[in-house]
């Protein structure tokens, strides 16, 4: 597998706006390029009231927000960056396309998810094994890499170097499969808290641990 011509990584980062896990408002977004440059960084204010902020895994707290632009005019930055001959590249990407309502042939040619280029068939359990972004570059870039609270930089950096590093290289990715499946995994933020943090259902993956009753996702 080659690398695209054009590509880059958009990380977008949310607060809850209420309590059911479906209930989420962009409040950062990031963009780095293939060189690895900072395109763009920039704090967004929800069009609502903050429920909570999620500190642990996005840093912000009240008051962060205050005076950053609304959503609208961060996403405007943004598609002036892509174009119909950019490749975007991140973990679970189609989330970010979706929350800045990015539209595919338009604003991006494709996207490349890295949580499936990671993925890797699980003998024992007789499934496919996915990663977290973390575990991915903590165990492939070096400890540390990615840390709580989370940072969209770092994050989309991360991103770009796993991307460069092993969707061209075939014998490269299945040693780094085999090393992501057999290394230890520490417990997400997540799961730690039961999929509910102070009263705000985190479960939009896990529906047998739904609080909220709002719809999962795959």
């Amino acid at each position: 597998m080659s690398l695209p011509e054009h590509f880059c990584c958009v990380d977008v980062e949310c607060v809850a706006t209420g309590r059911r896990h479906d209930e989420r408002g962009v409040a950062h977004v990031v963009v780095i390029d293939q060189d690895e440059r900072l395109l763009l960084k920039r704090k967004v204010r929800p069009s609502g009231k903050v429920e909570n902020y999620l500190t642990p895994l996005t840093g912000l707290r009240p008051g962060d927000l205050d005076g950053a632009p609304p959503l609208e005019e961060v996403r405007r930055e943004v598609v002036a960056l892509l174009g119909p001959s950019m490749v975007l590249v991140g973990q679970r990407i189609v989330h970010d396309i979706k929350w800045l309502d990015l539209v595919e042939g338009r604003d991006f040619a494709y996207s490349i998810d890295l949580a499936e280029v990671f993925k890797t068939y699980n003998l024992r359990y007789n499934n496919y094994a996915f990663f977290s972004l973390q575990h991915e570059a903590n165990m492939l870039l070096g400890p540390g890499t990615i840390t709580e609270p989370y940072d969209p930089e770092s994050e989309a950096m991360a991103s770009i170097q796993l991307f460069k590093r092993y969707y061209k290289n075939e014998i490269q990715l299945l040693q780094a499969k085999r090393k992501l499946l057999h290394a230890y995994r520490p417990r997400s933020f997540v799961k730690e808290h039961n999929y509910n943090y102070q009263g705000v259902c985190m479960a939009r993956y896990f529906p047998q641990k739904c609080t909220c009753g709002a719809p999962c996702s795959t």
